[in-house]
């Protein structure tokens, strides 16, 4: 019954293509309300996609696919995912602006807890102070279970028992660790919730050196004074070892990423190429190279750093890779984390008022200083430490507790020796992980060119 539906749909879809040029009347008119869409798509694919040559023959594809669907039919091989379709206006999405990792506890198989990861400013769940690192142990006074877990990410709120995570010693002498509920909160309901640039800056100073931190979740050209007057603060604190936390941050406008780069390396690089843009064959004449550029940084200052310890996670993409890759020819890079995604093209911004869709091919690669861009698979860490490997120091980015801070402030101030990489402990196997749940964000990943 199956093979004759199908036989029958090929037929009706052969008849429909012949009808379009039956009698000698061209159709295609009558169907470009249908087809528009991707026809547009097609077009510009064929002259501005980095891959052009791998986009099948035009009497091979099906005009009336929808946007993503056809995107998918037409992108080549090499395209992991960077070329992408979507909606012209984008509304944030109602959230209540956290994220969690959901575990089962040994021995229960039926009730679980939620560790929050990340928490967005200005959300609902910012509103009632939840903050990274605390644990979600009920909800409305029931236990998190598979029917009841839907209400930390949708619905109209509700009652949190917040717990936080406890070691302690036994009259044994033995280590114990607890989640301990230390308080309730009222989660409101659901609102479109957008995340920040800039979640968290900070100045440690152990005496000797001044330290500066800051976690940018995206290079966007909204946050471009934010730098600039950061920079300008850190310069009169003399700062002079730097902390870039890019572990949630997964892409944004190249112009940014050159931008942040002028601001951290040494001075005397300012002014010297930064990165190489090379496109298809059939745009080679939009090959170009960009500088460490001065004049971007008016209004900002400089901070002549000879080396960056960068804090990185498997969300740790595109331009945020394409930062560390620049920098590496010009100063010092330590990467501290976890391997990044490895994205090593940039795409374009097509939009189209008409069809109110924006089409974001890949259209280049990106090349270092020195002809580089050899992180496909991502960049390795030069000291692994997992976020999570101690529930104890899961907390506030931008916390010097926090674990992945922690380590790189060790690492600066030598309690770390670089033949010796962080080590994981056993609270990640005190409990077995469930999944992990991300609130859907705004942000345009990838390296977009503009």
């Amino acid at each position: 019954m199956k093979k004759r539906n199908i036989q029958l749909l090929l037929l009706l879809g052969v008849l429909a293509m012949m009808g379009l040029f039956s009698c000698g009347v061209d159709r295609w008119p009558a169907y470009y309300p249908l087809t528009g869409r991707d026809l547009w798509i097609d077009s510009i694919m064929r002259e501005e996609y980095l891959w052009f040559e791998d986009i099948p023959d035009s009497k091979e594809l099906n005009y009336f696919l929808s946007p993503g669907a056809f995107l998918d039919k037409i992108k080549s091989p090499l395209d992991k995912g960077y070329s992408r379709v979507d909606t012209l206006y984008v509304v944030p999405p109602p959230s209540f602006g956290f994220d969690y990792n959901l575990y089962r506890i040994s021995g229960n198989d039926t009730a679980y807890l939620a560790l929050v990861t990340y928490v967005t400013p200005q959300s609902p769940a910012s509103d009632i102070g939840l903050m990274r690192g605390e644990w979600i142990m009920q909800v409305n006074d029931d236990f998190i279970t598979k029917k009841t877990e839907k209400l930390l990410s949708e619905g109209e709120g509700g009652k949190l028992s917040i717990g936080r995570y406890l070691l302690s010693e036994t009259e044994e002498g033995e280590e114990e660790s607890s989640i301990v509920q230390y308080r309730e909160a009222r989660l409101p309901a659901l609102r479109p919730v957008e995340d920040v640039d800039i979640p968290a800056f900070n100045i440690y100073s152990d005496g000797i050196r001044n330290i500066g931190y800051l976690a940018y979740n995206h290079f966007s050209k909204a946050s471009g004074n934010d730098l600039l007057h950061l920079s300008q603060l850190y310069k009169e604190e003399n700062v002079t070892d730097f902390i870039l936390d890019l572990r949630y941050n997964d892409g944004g406008d190249m112009e940014v990423v050159q931008l942040l780069a002028s601001l951290l390396v040494p001075s005397d690089r300012l002014n010297t190429p930064f990165a190489t843009l090379a496109y298809s064959q059939k745009q080679q004449s939009k090959n170009c190279t960009l500088t460490l550029d001065e004049q971007l940084i008016a209004g900002g200052s400089n901070l002549n750093l000879q080396e960056v310890y960068i804090l990185t996670s498997s969300t740790t993409a595109a331009a945020s890779e394409m930062l560390i890759n620049c920098l590496k020819p010009h100063m010092k890079v330590v990467i501290v984390g976890s391997t990044t995604k490895g994205e090593t093209v940039a795409t374009e911004s097509f939009p189209s008022d008409k069809f109110q869709w924006v089409l974001r091919p890949a259209v280049c690669e990106v090349f270092n200083a020195e002809n580089q861009a050899d992180y496909a698979q991502g960049f390795a860490p030069d000291y692994a430490v997992s976020q999570l490997r101690d529930f104890t120091r899961v907390l506030p980015l931008g916390d010097p507790d926090e674990e992945l801070v922690s380590a790189a402030l060790d690492i600066i101030c030598g309690s770390i020796a670089p033949s010796e990489p962080a080590s994981s402990s056993v609270s990640e196997s005190e409990m077995t992980l469930v999944k992990s749940v991300k609130a859907q964000r705004t942000f345009r990943s990838g390296l977009i060119i503009r």
